[in-house]
């Protein structure tokens, strides 16, 4: 049986601006709204990062926004008006949560 290796912060933190690199350049010429579906799924990557850097730690709400995007991130393919609404719902509740972490 093949054993998984285990991938490095440092692999994780590249395959990241690899995809932020490739996904800028497939921007230039794919449908307008490929641009915000990349956007969205690159937010999802990097909230896993704490997973491979021990110095970042796991977030409560990023893991509840991670389990929403990855849930709705594909409405774009189907439905555009309603990838368009998840985007303003997932933007009000960041900001909510900014809030909140601002005043404490």
């Amino acid at each position: 049986m093949k054993q998984e290796k285990k991938v490095t912060g440092d692999e994780y933190f590249f395959e990241i601006a690899v995809f932020l690199a490739t996904s800028a350049r497939g921007c230039m010429d794919e449908p307008p709204l490929y641009g915000p579906f990349r956007l969205i799924d690159g937010l999802s990557r990097l909230i896993d990062l704490p997973k491979y850097a021990p110095c970042l730690s796991d977030d409560a709400f990023l893991e509840r926004m991670k389990t929403e995007i990855d849930e709705k991130k594909f409405l774009v393919m189907f439905d555009p008006d309603g990838f368009r609404k998840f985007l303003d719902e997932l933007v009000y509740e960041f900001s909510k949560e900014l809030k909140e972490r601002t005043l404490k």
